[in-house]
């Protein structure tokens, strides 16, 4: 059943989550003409139009209030536990009855299914690619959220391990192959899966994995919703990214580099020495030259010239090796060579430390 944490009504706490709620419920509840007791959509603010409605359903629903009271409630007033609320959520339609709002937020929604939220969490827990601490965390914020809240978190279609292949194809992304957190299971996307909200008119709108219907009704109120999930998310600890709301990851993003931690990996199961910026020996424990950039590395089209591959090669064969004795295949084999200490990397993915 719905509740609330404070009365509601003239002189009376009218907390924001509260008030919506209330609202909600009477503009959904219509009276014998047929018509919501309250006329406009919910808003969490406390008004005249709000306490008319109080009002005009307790009277209309008096004797039923009545009968159900221990101790009498004031007129306009919804009391925390009392008649006039639970009478209001009785009246609610099928459709309606399981109203829950989180505390500080202005959106009413319905209660998720518990077993989708088991069936999430068992999912995650169940994952072999993702790291154990990171699994553990993730599983534990799906749990405490519908605990919470009886919300399901879900992970998105793509918000699992990406392999290095995988990162290339994301478009909508500036790291490359290697230089996201999901590349290593140590981040996910998870999002509000079919979450139902109620619309200002009572209606019951449904979202997807990013709340986008709630975003274009009013990006405050989605913002609060992930805003909900990130707090909880905080303590357990995940964390997440400024400029992307629906991921998550094992640290704090101020406390590593993500293209030097993946150095670290090359240098770990690599055959090449690596250094920070993509800077390569080729395996022949020569110079260090520029090779480009992750993406180019793992399109097999890493900068290789043959006037570095010259010196290269002339230090470790101690013999003059001009620019003009490079051959094109030494140049794409060399490519090749480099793109396996990647590939070896992406297999190697649980072996990721993170490098400030």
């Amino acid at each position: 059943m719905p509740s609330i944490t404070a009365n509601v009504g003239d002189g009376a706490t009218n907390k924001t989550h509260d008030v919506a709620l209330v609202q909600a419920m009477l503009r959904i509840v219509k009276n014998a003409k047929g018509s919501p007791y309250l006329a406009g959509s919910y808003d969490g603010s406390y008004g005249g139009q709000t306490k008319s409605a109080i009002i005009s359903f307790q009277k209309d629903n008096a004797k039923v209030i009545q009968a159900g009271q221990k101790a009498k409630e004031k007129e306009g007033v919804v009391d925390v536990g009392g008649t006039t609320l639970a009478t209001l959520a009785a009246a609610l339609p099928a459709t309606h009855k399981e109203l829950r709002i989180i505390p500080n937020t202005k959106t009413v929604y319905l209660e998720a299914a518990s077993a989708d939220a088991t069936a999430s969490a068992a999912a995650i827990r169940g994952d072999a690619e993702f790291e154990a601490t990171f699994k553990t965390n993730l599983a534990a914020l799906v749990d405490t959220m519908f605990a919470e809240y009886k919300i399901a978190l879900w992970l998105t279609p793509t918000g699992r391990r990406r392999t290095f292949a995988q990162q290339a194809a994301e478009t909508k992304t500036f790291a490359g192959p290697g230089e996201s957190n999901h590349n290593f299971g140590r981040a996910a996307d998870i999002g509000f899966k079919g979450f139902r909200w109620i619309q200002g008119d009572g209606s019951i709108k449904k979202d997807a994995d990013w709340l986008n219907a709630l975003h274009s009704a009013s990006a405050s109120k989605e913002n609060a919703l992930w805003d909900a999930r990130d707090a909880l998310a905080a303590k357990i600890p995940l964390f997440r990214l400024n400029f992307e709301r629906v991921h998550l990851q094992l640290f704090d993003q101020a406390t590593f580099n993500n293209p030097r931690s993946l150095v670290k990996l090359l240098n770990t199961v690599g055959k090449a020495k690596w250094e920070s910026g993509y800077k390569s020996d080729f395996g022949l424990g020569g110079a260090m030259s520029p090779v480009g950039t992750a993406k180019q590395i793992w399109a097999g089209n890493a900068t290789v010239s043959k006037a570095d591959l010259a010196k290269a090669l002339s230090a470790k064969t101690k013999k003059v090796i001009k620019e003009a004795d490079i051959k094109l295949q030494q140049i794409i084999d060399t490519q090749k060579a480099l793109k396996a200490d990647f590939e070896a990397a992406d297999t190697n993915w649980i072996k990721w430390v993170k490098v400030l």
